[in-house]
């Protein structure tokens, strides 16, 4: 397996890669009847996202998205390209009305890969927590001492399943690739 390609966060002026999500993802092409691909096994779902905050507000700026039928998206269309993704939507200024927290995080620690799914947000330096209200930012709050704290004190969570059991292989799995935090994971 491949560790995936996470979406990007815009914060601050810096990119973050989004690794953690509370509640249901911000946004996903199925809302507008767009039906992703697998792009490589580097992209099994079959896109990327770029978000931003405008005026304290979740936006969707861009998108990645391999698929046999692109639509227009907030009056948008997608430009076709030649590489892993089929095409490309730049500009979509997308309001959304997410609520609930997302992680996002930089300063990735390359020893800390795992070869399989979204990265650990253990694995980050800088990493925060974003609190939305209909997407409206509510706060924020800096988790990097308590990732650092948690890195020390066992580096390798997270980072293989449990044992060789088969369900608790299915599970490690199925949690690499979901974004969903648990509520031991902050």
């Amino acid at each position: 397996m491949t560790g995936q390609i996470p979406d990007s966060f815009l914060y601050e002026g810096e990119v973050y890669s989004l690794i953690g999500i509370e509640e249901e993802e911000p946004f996903s092409p199925l809302d507008y009847d767009i039906m992703p691909e697998m792009a490589s096994t580097a992209c099994w779902r079959g896109f990327v996202l770029y978000y931003k905050l405008d005026d304290n507000y979740l936006t969707l700026q861009d998108m990645q998205l391999n698929t046999q039928e692109a639509k227009k998206i907030n009056g948008v269309k997608p430009m076709k390209t030649k590489d892993m993704f089929k095409f490309h939507y730049q500009d979509l200024n997308l309001k959304l009305d997410y609520t609930g927290k997302l992680l996002i995080a930089r300063d990735f620690i390359d020893e800390m890969y795992v070869h399989m799914g979204f990265q650990r947000p253990i694995a980050f330096r800088k990493v925060v927590e974003l609190d939305f209200n209909n997407g409206e930012l509510l706060s924020v709050n800096d988790l990097s001492e308590q990732m650092e704290n948690r890195r020390n004190k066992s580096p390798a969570d997270g980072a293989r399943p449990k044992t060789m059991k088969d369900k608790d292989v299915k599970n490690w799995i199925k949690d690499t690739f979901s974004r969903k935090q648990n509520k031991e994971e902050k």
